[in-house]
């Protein structure tokens, strides 16, 4: 789980394919929630969190995919989401996803940020806020940040083994790109 364009596609195709050994992330992909209590002390939350910049000029070239219309990079990093949110009509939109073993095109916008009142920063600055106070109070929870799985890909895979409490000690990377793309 973690923000929109933070690497919940990279995240949960990694894990099912390293830890479950299954090519069909999108089984125990968590989307984009905010998190919450969980009765199940057993299950594992995996956040993912990415440096603002990357989020929001990744966020920006698929601003259509989230139904924003905004005319420029600089307006759309001091505009409420909410100010922003005017989809196109369905069939304007087409948006990718790419998985490990197929693609598919979906139509329309994600209305994910229709309601959210804040800037870009400030809903990015909320959410993770929200993850790393989670995170605080449930020992089920790790954050992990996408910058680390990247620059050591060994360390990071080692700590979400250690959480999973998994014996595998060596980890197969993606060279594709999975997730949501123009």
């Amino acid at each position: 789980m973690g923000h929109p364009r933070s690497g919940t596609h990279y995240i949960s195709a990694l894990i099912s394919m390293n830890f479950l050994d299954d090519p069909d992330y999108l089984k125990i992909y968590g989307s984009h929630v905010l998190p919450r209590i969980t009765p199940d002390p057993h299950m594992a939350y995996i956040h993912i969190w990415r440096d603002f910049e990357g989020v929001a000029k990744s966020l920006y070239i698929l601003r259509e995919r989230f139904g924003l219309k905004v005319a420029d990079y600089e307006t759309f990093l001091k505009t409420p989401y909410k100010d922003m949110w005017a989809p196109m009509e369905p069939d304007g939109i087409v948006t990718h996803v790419r998985t490990l073993s197929d693609r598919a095109k979906y139509l329309g916008a994600d209305d994910f940020f229709k309601e959210v009142e804040l800037t870009p920063i400030a809903f990015w600055n909320f959410y993770n806020r929200l993850w790393t106070t989670f995170r605080k109070k449930q020992s089920n929870v790790l954050s992990v940040k996408y910058d680390d799985v990247v620059e050591d890909f060994p360390g990071a895979m080692d700590r979400i083994g250690k959480m999973l409490h998994s014996d595998v000690g060596r980890f197969k990377n993606i060279n594709q790109k999975v997730g949501w793309w123009k």
